[in-house]
């Protein structure tokens, strides 16, 4: 286990993957990143080893809490869809224990109740589907919506791993997931967004309109944020162009690490920051 008192130059790196991902989801970003020295990517509530968490809203911020100790001080969080809503999640109740948000195809939430209800209506239907198909049959027709349909420009040599890690998931456990973190289950934050004073970091691909949108949205909310759209990608932007992606979180990070007191670094919108 690391040294949470040993000093490093670089913060440390907490990254929430994805639904039906996994912790080894950020190896290949991690990797061209080497800077950054130390980082943990665990398998969240009802993936993986985690399987068979609870992830309810408040256990999925008790089991970020339960990671913490395992990360030297200063610390950075990272998250991706599912993960970035639970680094959200987590950040907004506990804002002085991030230094920094790296947030990657991310949502506030959900503005409406009305909204919110007929959300945790449809994923919990699709909880049901993970269970009545079978973890194959779900997975090949999660990974064909258009939202997702993207992944397929990943590397095959990256996907491949990627393919293997959700393979290994139980039906009951990502049925859980969906039941009790979809986006139908979790709050509207977007009312807590003016509370977070450390710099985020707002990632989305070029092709994914949704949450391009989201991210406008989310930015001027947002006391000292700045947006990279990555080119040539969609949902997941930081395996469909790995190496845009980490420019744009390298530059990120070395402002944060430049700028040791955290003062306000808000930036206009970056654009297409892979250029």
């Amino acid at each position: 286990m690391p040294d949470p008192t040993r000093s490093i130059s670089s913060p440390a790196l907490l990254a929430l993957h994805g639904f039906s991902g996994g912790g080894a989801d950020f190896d290949p970003l991690i990797k061209a990143l080497p800077e950054q020295e130390h980082w943990l990517g665990p398998d969240l509530p009802g993936h993986g080893v985690s399987s068979d968490h609870p992830c309810d809203p408040d256990s999925m911020v008790d089991f970020i809490n339960s990671q913490i100790p395992h990360l030297p001080s200063p610390r950075i969080l990272m998250g991706y869809s599912m993960g970035a809503r639970a680094a959200l999640l987590h950040a907004t109740t506990y804002p002085d224990c991030w230094q920094a948000l790296v947030l990657i195809s991310a949502r506030s939430g959900i503005a409406t109740k009305d909204e919110r209800v007929k959300r945790h209506t449809i994923d919990k239907q699709r909880a049901h589907e993970i269970i009545s198909l079978g973890l194959p049959a779900f997975l090949q027709a999660w990974q064909n919506q258009p939202l997702i349909r993207s992944q397929q420009n990943i590397p095959d040599e990256i996907r491949t791993i990627m393919q293997a890690v959700r393979n290994r998931h139980s039906a009951s456990g990502l049925a859980r997931s969906m039941r009790e973190f979809g986006q139908g289950s979790c709050p509207n934050l977007e009312p807590q967004l003016h509370c977070l004073k450390m710099p985020v970091l707002l990632i989305t691909g070029e092709n994914d309109t949704p949450y391009r949108h989201h991210a406008e949205t989310m930015l001027p909310l947002l006391v000292n944020a700045s947006h990279a759209v990555i080119s040539n990608a969609g949902h997941m932007p930081h395996l469909e162009n790995l190496h845009a992606t980490a420019r744009a979180i390298k530059a990120f990070l070395n402002d944060v690490c430049r700028l040791k007191h955290y003062p306000n670094i808000r930036s206009q919108h970056s654009g297409d920051r892979s250029q």
